[in-house]
């Protein structure tokens, strides 16, 4: 980040706007890497141009990705009877498998069944109901598509 840029939130970046200054920057890369593609790729260059292109892809990934992020919410904060798609994870390997194995991976829908502030989240997911801890339920995140 530059030096001297102003941050809001009292000195601290959110994250919002640390994705929106990510996303510009990504932009910035993608119309680069067609740059270099679109005009200078020699003819003998295939191997140079895949390459590319596949960076290219990459941050075309990487950018609906973080259009999700911009738009997720943890998991805790829904209401009872609110759905989302999990988005992400954040939380140590070890837990992040777990919850994997539970059925709670990134597209996957989740509904809230109940929820007891403090206490347990019941989520429904897959064909299973599941309660976690509202720190856990705090670490993952889901896009409700703008239904909040």
């Amino acid at each position: 980040m530059a030096r001297g840029r102003r941050l809001r939130s009292g000195g601290r970046i959110t994250g919002g706007e640390l994705i929106e200054h990510l996303d510009k920057d990504i932009v910035h890369v993608h119309e680069d890497i067609e740059h270099v593609i679109a005009d200078h790729t020699e003819p003998g260059g295939s191997e140079v141009r895949e390459h590319l292109e596949e960076v290219d892809k990459h941050l075309h990934d990487l950018m609906a990705h973080s259009k999700d992020l911009k738009n997720a919410i943890p998991l805790a904060l829904l209401s009872v009877g609110e759905e989302g798609e999990i988005v992400e994870m954040r939380g140590g390997r070890g837990m992040v498998q777990r919850l994997s194995e539970m059925g709670f991976t990134n597209t996957t829908r989740v509904k809230v069944i109940s929820s007891s502030s403090p206490g347990p989240v019941l989520v429904g997911v897959r064909d299973a109901r599941i309660a976690l801890g509202r720190g856990v339920a705090m670490k993952i995140m889901v896009n409700t598509g703008g239904k909040r």
